[in-house]
């Protein structure tokens, strides 16, 4: 039986056939498309991912809506979502972003972000919460036609059938054309090898590493077992809803047709999967700083 390799080992491996080409000096055509054979046959049958994708559940596609007249911008979301999906510090900033605007600008929903992606005069790294402010919470939309997986090279991301654009990080090689390409600023690459603490390792998550992109993917560890993504259990004042968006009887489907609403950037056509809300309401503002990150909250516990 052949032995199974890891994505490190099979670096390791076609490098030491890569010098021993190069030392032989330049290779024959025969030889050339036999290396290039033996690199497939190793990728394709000895490569062995740890963890396990869950497939798609049927007859669903996952949305989310955010109440902004209820966000007070205390950042447990952002928190939450870095433990969960063991996130290193090296990641900078999380994949749930925490944005202060003005009132007025956030009812305009398409001048939050700039063509590239960032914020304009809205700060990201507030220090303390205002009443005066409004705060919009900003990650991946899952796009129903995501311009990342459309110039991905080697289609390491893709748009799963549930509505969750997934990244295969066996296939990504880090040419980093889909964090160009998202309108959102939602991707982040690992520019060194992430460090996360032993204890702090989500075992449901795989570890990414050094050279390839990673993103929200909507606790698909979670959701895709039945259960929500941590950031709507992490959310104090119960901003978040996520659910099915095929049911028109989920929460989610009747908050999106009864409640105004707009999506970021809908005149790209991109049709992302997350709305806000922007019905004033009346929410308390009872911290003067973001709450602090919680303790125990990942895994499915």
């Amino acid at each position: 039986m052949q032995q199974k390799m890891t994505r490190r080992q099979v670096v390791k491996k076609i490098a030491a056939i890569t010098a021993a080409g190069a030392g032989a000096g330049v290779l024959l055509p025969s030889q050339s498309l036999a290396f290039t054979k033996l690199i497939e046959r190793i990728i394709q049958t000895e490569f062995e991912t740890k963890y396990e994708v869950l497939p798609p559940l049927p007859r669903v596609s996952f949305g989310m809506a955010i109440d902004l007249g209820l966000c007070i911008g205390c950042r447990r979301c952002s928190y939450a979502c870095k433990r969960e999906n063991s996130v290193p510090d090296s990641i900078s900033p999380p994949y749930i972003m925490l944005m202060e605007v003005d009132p007025i600008t956030l009812r305009r929903g398409s001048s939050i972000l700039d063509e590239r992606g960032n914020g304009l005069k809205n700060r990201l790294m507030y220090t303390k919460l205002r009443k005066d402010k409004e705060y919009m919470p900003l990650q991946c939309n899952h796009c129903e036609a995501p311009p990342c997986a459309k110039v991905c090279p080697t289609t390491a991301t893709y748009k799963d059938k549930d509505g969750i654009v997934m990244i295969d990080y066996d296939k990504c090689i880090g040419c980093r054309y889909c964090m160009v390409a998202c309108p959102y600023n939602a991707r982040r690459f690992n520019w060194t090898e992430p460090k996360v603490a032993a204890e702090d390792i989500n075992p449901l998550v795989p570890l990414r590493y050094h050279g390839v992109v990673e993103k929200c993917t909507f606790c698909v560890h979670r959701t895709r077992r039945g259960r929500t993504t941590r950031c709507v259990e992490a959310c104090p004042n119960k901003a978040r809803v996520f659910g099915n968006l095929n049911n028109p009887e989920s929460k989610i489907s009747k908050l999106i047709e009864n409640e105004k609403s707009f999506r970021l950037k809908e005149g790209l056509n991109t049709k992302p999967q997350i709305w806000y809300l922007t019905q004033t309401k009346k929410k308390p503002m009872r911290w003067y700083k973001p709450l602090p990150p919680p303790k125990h909250i990942r895994g499915l516990s």
